[in-house]
């Protein structure tokens, strides 16, 4: 298994998915990364690819889709959290716009119509595009401090990524707004803490993904399917303390 990036919080329950599906079917699994960097993850494969490996699981990779190609060519290869179309490995991603879609659908339905999106991350989300089309055309802030400076600020915030997520409720705090009363916050992924903070989130369960990801992987090695596979997991909502109705 190589990690893009061991920080984000989201790998370590995918690695729980992955390694429980391993141990279920007696298979032994390694683990490196990239430590977020392309030129570190392109190294790692090609260490990984050098033991000779009966397969390699490629956790949000960096590397190019070529690139990924080639390590399928010679390897059983299964992507997690990116979609790729003609690598040759079979792939496993969340459903970003259904995800985006439940968030929005649950915050409209508690009233909610001024809606901002914040994406802090090191690299733009995915779900930007499908934000900027849920909310017609808004743009996607990349500012927590900026929508409590506006004259009609939003009394809902959909945040991507838990960085995003953590960083979003410090500013709410930090410029004097109650969570939910005054704004309602839901968080895209699953950051450490939100179920003792009582944080709502959506997202795909990371150690769904994980264990899809393995049978996959096993399977081909195996079996040798002919076409790459398109694997969906479906998101989850998880209504907790930081959603409410909006006030009047």
């Amino acid at each position: 298994m190589l990690l893009g990036d061991l920080h984000e919080p989201v790998n370590a329950a995918i690695h729980d998915g992955l390694a429980g599906e391993a141990a279920r079917r007696d298979v032994r699994l390694l683990l490196t990364t990239g430590r977020g960097r392309r030129a570190l993850e392109r190294t790692a494969l090609e260490d990984l690819l050098d033991l000779r490996l009966d397969g390699v699981v490629l956790t949000g990779p960096r590397i190019t889709a070529t690139e990924i190609g080639r390590a399928a060519a010679g390897s059983a290869v299964t992507v997690v959290g990116r979609a790729l179309r003609s690598a040759g490995a079979d792939c496993v991603t969340g459903d970003d716009s259904a995800a985006v879609d439940q968030a929005i659908g649950h915050l409209t339905s508690l009233g909610h119509r001024r809606i901002a999106c914040l994406d802090l991350g090191s690299r733009p989300s995915p779900l930007r595009r499908a934000c900027e089309a849920a909310l017609g055309g808004t743009a996607v802030l990349t500012d927590p401090d900026e929508p409590w400076r506006a004259p009609d600020p939003p009394t809902a915030v959909l945040a991507l990524g838990d960085t995003t997520g953590t960083a979003a409720l410090t500013a709410l705090l930090r410029a004097g707004r109650n969570v939910p009363g005054d704004v309602s916050l839901i968080v895209h992924g699953d950051p450490p803490g939100a179920r003792s903070a009582g944080v709502t989130t959506t997202a795909p369960p990371p150690q769904e993904l994980g264990r899809l990801a393995m049978a996959a992987l096993l399977d081909r090695i195996h079996d040798a399917p002919a076409k790459a596979r398109r694997l969906t997991v479906p998101p989850r909502l998880t209504e907790r303390g930081t959603t409410g109705p909006v006030r009047r």
